[in-house]
């Protein structure tokens, strides 16, 4: 998990530094934050299956 963390972090934090830098486009910020969540949380779920699907 923690490479999956680091692999996405640094895409996620550049999209909100640039979101928050942006005016018009601050209140986007979460956006990338719950994308990032949401997508790691799946890769880590679809992996344990793969894991689980060959141990069987």
């Amino acid at each position: 998990m923690k490479k999956k963390f680091s692999y996405l972090f640094g895409p996620t934090f550049l999209a909100i530094i640039i979101l928050l830098l942006l005016d018009g486009y601050r209140q986007y910020a979460i956006v990338p934050v719950l994308i990032f969540w949401i997508t790691l949380y799946s890769w880590d779920t679809i992996e344990k299956r793969k894991k689980a699907k060959d141990n069987s």
